[in-house]
């Protein structure tokens, strides 16, 4: 009989499902900085010598990315980045205008003295890569921003909802406004009012005022929405109909 005390000390390997977490968050940020542009074929074999893990880690990442709307996942086990189609930019923006409402409304009510603290913080880090003319510093700050918002709305399916609008946005963002356009024509209007708007939100928070809080949550929206039309009428398209994007 083998003594236990003498038995093999077990495999010290990384924890179960860091693996799949590793290769989802990889994989996200090359989505949504679109160094995976929309329709590109997510080659999984490649995911598992890049990440140094099993197909199934990389499948449930990539079952995880579907459910966030960023991967289509096909019939044939094969996979692709989420396409990002004009037509459906209308529908985006009201899911956007109606969640963003109503994430803000519910963050003044329910936010914590941190939630303000870290809005705050990524503010000011915002309006600091905004100067430096940090593209994706901006992208990323934003995104955290809002982040922070769903989770100070104190409710996690409608965070989620938000979350998967916010991806979209961001990619629907760097897509209309060309990586390398952004890069060399920062519009500096522009982001200081998203400067402004974000201390006005952080502002009414404070005060515990929901339909302040709410009607700057739509203003918001409507100030992006206008940027990406802008971006596209100048940038992208001569030959679509864009009254269709403004709702």
């Amino acid at each position: 009989m083998t003594d236990q005390s003498q038995a093999a000390p077990k495999s010290r390997g990384r924890p179960k499902g860091t693996g799949a977490k590793r290769v989802y968050e990889g994989l996200r940020e090359d989505i949504l900085h679109l160094r995976l542009p929309p329709g590109a074929n997510i080659e999984e074999a490649a995911l598992e010598k890049r990440f140094e893990v099993s197909r199934t880690p990389v499948r449930e990442a990539l079952i995880r990315l579907a459910s966030e709307g960023l991967v289509s996942l096909l019939p044939n086990r094969s996979a692709q980045v989420a396409d990002i189609a004009i037509s459906d930019i209308p529908q985006f923006f009201e899911a956007l205008d109606v969640c963003q409402r109503l994430v803000l409304r519910l963050a003044a009510h329910r936010h914590s003295d941190a939630h303000l603290d870290e809005l705050r913080a990524l503010n000011q880090q915002f309006a600091t890569a905004a100067k430096a003319r940090d593209v994706v510093a901006m992208s990323e700050l934003n995104l955290n921003f809002h982040t922070i918002t769903a989770r100070a709305s104190g409710n996690k399916y409608i965070a989620s909802l938000y979350n998967e609008l916010l991806s979209v946005g961001l990619r629907l963002a760097r897509s209309a406004f060309g990586a390398a356009l952004a890069e060399r024509d920062v519009d500096e209007g522009y982001y200081r009012e998203v400067v402004d708007h974000h201390e006005a939100m952080i502002d009414a928070l404070a005060r515990r005022d929901p339909d302040a809080s709410e009607e700057l949550g739509q203003k918001h929206t409507d100030l992006f929405r206008r940027r990406i039309i802008r971006a596209i009428e100048s940038d992208l398209s001569r030959d679509i109909d864009l009254t269709t994007l403004a709702g």
